[in-house]
């Protein structure tokens, strides 16, 4: 399978964090939270230390997010007509 500039991005990120003495190591999405919430970063000062654009942060946060969200569980019992009552 084709790596997607994304997934490339998080992988360097990754390996850069595990090469420094920082408290921060483990997968990106520890690294992303450690940054904005354990280091007080800022999404612009984010996206200048890691030399991205501020979309690119803000895709990679999404992306992040959406890794997040429980797999959808279909539901094949709905009945629309059963929804607007």
């Amino acid at each position: 399978m084709e790596e997607t500039y994304l997934s490339h991005l998080r992988e360097t990120i990754t390996k850069q964090y595990s090469n420094t003495g920082l408290d921060c190591i483990g997968d990106f999405g520890q690294i992303l939270c450690w940054e904005i919430h354990s280091n007080d970063m800022t999404f612009i000062y984010l996206a200048s230390k890691w030399g991205i654009s501020l979309p690119t942060l803000g895709e990679l946060i999404k992306d992040h997010c959406d890794r997040l969200q429980d797999l959808p569980c279909v539901n094949h019992k709905f009945n629309i007509d059963l929804q607007f009552d």
